[in-house]
């Protein structure tokens, strides 16, 4: 009977050494994914002015202007960029915030900061040219209206709005386009901002 013991023992003490070289050993095979990992970040055909943000109105080396007039040829007229309405609650023009407005062709843009980047088609050979009126804070986050009382918890301050577009952008390499959706900056105003009451 004690052989048959040391034989189970045997069997058992291969079993667990197996077991353990398997679980501690890598396996062979490379970590295969369900579908391919799709990178976000397309920053290197966009200048350095531009990554933080969600359009470029700096033409790229290689944008396609050839090709986007040629694809523009036989048009006579086009739309242009679409401000998407909405609904804002605005007591006066005056906003007491400094800003930079500009009016400039837009080449690239994403719909948000994390999406990727998409050519703007720009056909100047045929009076199609996507221009926005930008306008960006001079200093977001700097006092405004301070001679307006406001409640102790509260306090004047300039921010960025942005605005929705519609925009004509190429699809990739192909001669076809498509319409997306981006938010641009439209406008500094002043807003009122929480302030942390400290005791």
């Amino acid at each position: 009977m004690l052989p048959v013991l040391s034989l189970i023992a045997v069997v058992i003490a291969i079993n667990i050494h197996n077991t353990a070289a398997s679980v501690i050993k890598p396996p062979d095979m490379p970590i295969q994914y369900p579908e391919p990992l799709r990178v976000t970040v397309d920053d290197d055909d966009v200048p350095a002015s531009c990554r933080d943000l969600t359009y470029c109105t700096v033409k790229p080396k290689n944008y396609p202007e050839e090709k986007f007039n040629k694809m523009f040829k036989d048009y006579k007229a086009a739309p242009q960029p679409v401000m998407l309405p909405e609904l804002t609650n605005k007591y006066g023009e005056e906003e007491n915030c400094n800003s930079i407005i500009t009016n400039e062709p837009l080449y690239q843009v994403r719909e948000k900061r994390h999406k990727l980047w998409r050519t703007v088609v720009q056909a100047p050979g045929h009076a199609y040219i996507q221009r926005v009126l930008l306008e960006k804070c001079s200093d977001e986050g700097a006092p405004c209206f301070e001679s307006i009382c406001m409640a102790g918890e509260y306090k004047p301050v300039c921010k960025q709005k942005y605005y929705t577009w519609e925009l004509l952008v190429s699809k990739g390499d192909s001669n076809e386009t498509e319409k997306i959706i981006a938010e641009l900056p439209g406008s500094c105003s002043c807003n009122a901002q929480k302030v942390e009451l400290k005791f």
